[in-house]
C-alpha cells in the first residue's frame, strides 16, 4: 500500500520546544499541522471472497507496480492538553496475468483489484510535556471500507467474477511518546490496539525526526499494522501491512 502522508505516523512530530509543563486550553492558541508521507509498505496475509480464499504476499515493489491511485493524510488540531487527529487513508491496487494453461484454447485472464478506505478519528490527551518530551494518550476510531473483486477470463469461453465489499469500525486506544535528543531532533514511537468488526487490530510506528525550521519537520521511521476481520463466509482479511516511512509535516500555526 503505497500512499503520500504522514498518516497517523505523523501523529509523533517532533517538537524540540514543548513548554516545562502543558499550558491550559485557556492559556494556549490553537496549533494545526498537516504531513504527507510516503510508506514503502508490502503487505502480506489472505484475502477470502465468496469462499474463495487467496494469499497475499506482495513487496513494496510489487504494490508500486499494481497501484492504480492512492492518497492519505493527517491533520492535527490541538490547544493546550487536548488534541484532534484525523487520519485518512485510500488506495486503489489492480493487477491483470495471462497464465496459459494446458487444454485452454486461450490463456487464463485474472483480474484482481482492491480498494480500501480507512478513516482514523482520534482524541489526543497530553498527560506529560517537559523539556526532554511529552507523552499523549489517544482515544478513538477506525473505520474501514473494502471491496475486491476477483475476475477470471478465458477467450472464446467466457469470464467468471467474484466480488464483496465490507465496512467496520473498531475502537481503538494507544499512546504516542516524543523524546527530544536535540533542539532540533527527536524520537518517536507510537502504538494502539483495539477491535470490534475487527477480532483484533494493532499498530506500532517508531522513528526520528529533523526540524528543518519552525513550520518544517523532516521524518524517518517504521511503521507496521495488523488487522483480522471475518464478515460471514463471503469476505474476509487477513493482513499484515509493515514497511519504511518517509514524510514531512508542516505547521499552519
Amino acid at each position: 500500500m503505497l500512499a503520500f502522508t504522514m498518516g497517523a505516523v505523523a501523529e509523533a512530530q517532533v517538537e524540540p520546544e514543548t513548554p516545562t509543563t502543558p499550558p491550559s486550553f485557556h492559556q494556549d492558541s490553537w496549533h494545526v499541522s498537516i504531513s504527507p508521507y510516503l510508506w514503502l509498505v508490502g503487505m502480506n496475509g489472505t484475502i477470502a471472497v465468496a469462499g474463495h480464499e487467496a494469499s497475499v504476499n506482495q513487496s513494496f515493489a510489487d504494490i508500486f507496480s499494481n497501484l492504480k491511485f492512492g492518497v492519505m493524510g493527517l491533520t492535527e488540531v490541538r490547544r493546550g492538553q487536548v488534541g484532534i487527529l484525523t487520519d485518512l487513508m485510500y488506495v486503489w491496487l489492480g493487477n491483470e496475468k495471462a497464465i496459459p494453461v494446458q487444454g485452454l484454447p486461450g490463456a487464463l485472464n485474472l483480474n484482481n483489484n482492491l480498494n480500501t478506505l480507512t478513516l482514523t478519528p482520534e482524541i489526543a490527551y497530553r498527560l506529560f510535556a517537559g523539556n526532554r518530551g511529552a507523552i499523549d494518550l489517544l482515544v478513538g476510531i477506525r473505520y474501514y471500507h473494502t471491496s475486491a473483486t476477483i475476475k477470471a477470463t478465458v477467450s472464446q469461453i467466457g469470464q467468471v467474477s467474484y466480488s464483496a465489499a465490507d465496512n467496520w469500525v473498531d475502537g481503538i486506544e494507544g499512546a504516542r511518546f516524543q523524546v527530544n535528543l536535540s533542539r532540533r531532533v527527536g524520537a518517536f514511537f507510537i502504538g494502539d490496539a483495539g477491535g470490534g468488526g475487527s477480532r483484533y487490530s494493532w499498530q506500532i510506528a517508531t522513528g526520528i525526526g529533523y526540524r528543518l525550521n519552525r513550520r518544517w519537520t523532516s521524518q524517518f521511521g517504521y511503521r507496521r499494522l495488523y488487522y483480522k476481520r471475518q464478515a460471514g463466509p463471503n469476505f474476509g482479511l487477513d493482513q499484515t501491512q509493515q514497511g519504511l516511512i518517509l514524510g514531512i509535516t508542516y505547521r499552519l500555526k
